[in-house]
């Protein structure tokens, strides 16, 4: 008896790695996908960028599937004290990145033709080509550094995913029309709105930046029509407007072209027309769920591009 049960053991144990090299091998997303350890890297854990924990876990061997059927995917760790395991985005290469806590051991990804399709913002990335990280409505920068396993080192290659939208030009019939960029991702610190544009001197040429509750975190108004001329910032909160922010006597070159853009800061916005600052503005509403941004009174919008970096 005890023969039969050992040798039914060994005979799963073997379909098991059978299962696991299938699945680790034989996929459209990663063919050869690999888990190297990092002694050095033992005994943390972390807390950013975490995709999944999954507790009583036995194997270390059952967190590497649970890896690789995450796109994002770039690291795990397991502990055998704890029975745990965890999935990470990033591929950290600090000791200082992480949290003591005994029995953590360390995987990072290797997979040739890995690509990560849904990639976000800040992401590290392990062993890809920075063109085959970003999606659509991602751009590759070089102003960041990300943890690389190549052979058997760990490189470091200059790689940043940073969400750039470009919205569709808008030739408009008449002036007063009003268009709306509803956006895929939240407008956040460190971006930037760049519009080309077209106004009119009769109606005001406006922009408004729209949270998920309606809310308007930002307005500009510019009025032409007026003498002098006025650039006004403002807030909408709960249906009411908030006291006026003003810049008298202000002009461009040529209303038929010219550009707007605003530079969003952790408290302040800048607001450029046409490479000048006109305005810097104090943030009054809370900075969150900004998915929308407005113009009206415009006769052309040539270009619209939000971003961390200009598409």
């Amino acid at each position: 008896m005890i023969v039969f049960q050992t040798a039914n053991m060994l005979l799963l144990a073997v379909k098991f790695q059978l299962v696991l090299s299938q699945s680790l091998n034989n996929t459209d997303t990663c063919k050869k996908m690999a888990f190297y350890r990092r002694p050095e890297m033992d005994d943390l854990v972390f807390t950013r960028s975490l995709i999944e924990e999954m507790n009583q876990v036995d194997m270390r061997a059952e967190c590497f599937p649970l890896c690789h059927r995450r796109e994002l995917c770039n690291l795990v760790l397991y502990n055998s004290l704890t029975r745990k395991c965890r999935v990470y985005t990033e591929a950290f290469g600090s000791i200082s990145d992480g949290t003591v806590e005994t029995g953590w051991q360390y995987y990072g990804t290797n997979c040739v033709n890995f690509r990560l399709d849904n990639a976000h913002a800040d992401v590290d990335v392990i062993n890809t080509a920075p063109k085959d990280v970003c999606n659509s409505n991602i751009i590759a920068s070089d102003d960041n550094t990300s943890s690389c396993y190549v052979g058997a080192s760990w490189e470091v290659v200059p790689v940043k995913c940073v969400s750039c939208y470009t919205g569709l030009p808008q030739q408009y019939a008449y002036p007063y029309a009003a268009h709306t960029q509803d956006l895929t991702f939240d407008l956040a610190a460190g971006m930037k709105l760049k519009m080309e544009v077209a106004g009119d001197t009769t109606p005001p040429n406006g922009v408004w930046m729209v949270t998920l509750t309606e809310d308007i975190v930002y307005v500009l108004s510019l009025r032409w029509g007026t003498t002098p001329t006025v650039a006004i910032f403002n807030t909408w909160h709960g249906g009411v407007y908030g006291a006026e922010e003003r810049r008298y006597g202000l002009s461009v070159n040529n209303i038929s072209s010219y550009s707007i853009e605003i530079h969003i800061s952790q408290s302040t916005f800048e607001t450029y027309v046409d490479g000048t600052l006109w305005m810097t503005n104090q943030m009054r509403l809370p900075f969150i769920d900004v998915r929308r941004v407005n113009v009206e009174g415009f006769t052309a919008l040539r270009s619209f591009h939000i971003g961390y970096e200009m598409c």
